[in-house]
């Protein structure tokens, strides 16, 4: 486990923003020096411009203040975080995007309010947002649905502006996009988080790298969010409640059909025999449909049960009246 050195470190995963590093890092360093001792970390996720050489200059320059990491490819913004959290050393840790949009100036404001209100990790609303209405109004809808299913009142899950303790991000997996839904993931494991309204810029250099598929992407990381975080430790529970579904609506369907082939033998009505309604054959393929169900959450079970050994994820906050052991114990 890593040694805490700073008080601050700032992750800020690149991608093609050659234009706006300088004026970055001239506007980031004078607001970290006010908040003691800090580290930048640059994650440059296989850009294609001119951003690797600029951030290879900054790091000879700044050495002992500037770290970057150089991605073999473009990996996704979570593992770009994901590296940078992994190498980051601050007790506190500043998530925030490179194209000038998120305000430097907040920072401290964040921290304070992260401080003051005892909060473990703190996200950014950017209240009066400027981007185009086709990024508002997908935010909105997003923010909105992933506020009613969570139950936390954030208006800005994916604020790329964020403070949290380095205890956070322990036991914290990122893959794929799951950066939109990082302020979930870590209140799910029993963190305090917040929200403070921030400013937020327009663009002046470059342009978004979220097209129309970020509508998609995000549905599916969202199903994805809401089985882990619902069901990651039953998962039987999710494919057993379908399958048990499936299991009723098959004995109804099928006693449907059986009762009216019986009802033809005896009143000798010809139109209630099964070979008058092949659509009975459905009660067996529904059947069979909540057997495979059944099993996906046996394996998702087993997969569970044998990975947890693994994961050692520690639950405990904290202890009281739990001495040193003797030696002799």
């Amino acid at each position: 486990m890593k040694t805490t050195k700073y008080d601050i470190s700032v992750i800020i995963p690149i991608f093609n923003e050659e234009d706006s590093l300088e004026l970055l890092v001239n506007r980031l360093i004078p607001v970290l020096k006010l908040l003691g001792s800090h580290e930048i970390i640059f994650v440059n996720d296989g850009s294609s411009d001119k951003s690797e050489s600029i951030l290879d200059a900054f790091g000879q320059e700044c050495p002992n203040i500037i770290k970057v990491i150089h991605l073999r490819t473009n990996c996704g913004k979570s593992i770009a975080l994901r590296c940078g959290f992994r190498e980051a050393s601050g007790e506190l840790i500043v998530m925030m995007d490179a194209d000038l949009q998120d305000n430097h100036e907040e920072i401290p404001k964040l921290v304070n309010y992260l401080r003051q209100n005892k909060l473990d990790m703190v996200t950014g609303w950017k209240f009066n947002r400027y981007d185009p209405a086709s990024k508002r109004l997908p935010s909105r809808l997003f923010n909105y649905v992933v506020c009613r299913f969570s139950g936390l009142k954030i208006h800005d899950f994916n604020c790329g502006l964020k403070v949290m303790h380095h205890e956070c991000l322990k036991d914290l997996r990122l893959y794929g996009q799951l950066h939109r839904f990082l302020v979930v993931l870590i209140a799910r494991q029993g963190f305090k988080v917040g929200e403070c309204k921030v400013e937020h810029s327009p663009r002046k250099y470059g342009h978004s790298k979220y097209g129309a598929k970020r509508i998609y992407e995000g549905l599916m990381d969202f199903l994805t969010i809401f089985f882990l975080t619902r069901y990651q430790q039953s998962p039987l529970y999710f494919f057993g409640f379908y399958g048990l579904l499936c299991f009723l609506f098959s004995f109804l369907y099928g006693a449907f059909f059986v009762g009216l082939h019986f009802f033809s033998l005896f009143t000798h009505y010809p139109q209630g025999h099964l070979s008058q309604h092949p659509l009975w054959l459905l009660s067996p393929v529904i059947f069979l449909a909540g057997i495979i169900f059944i099993f996906f959450g046996l394996i998702g079970e087993l997969i569970y049960y044998i990975f947890s050994i693994q994961l050692n994820q520690n639950y405990i906050q904290r202890q009281v009246g739990f001495g040193q052991k003797s030696e002799k114990e």
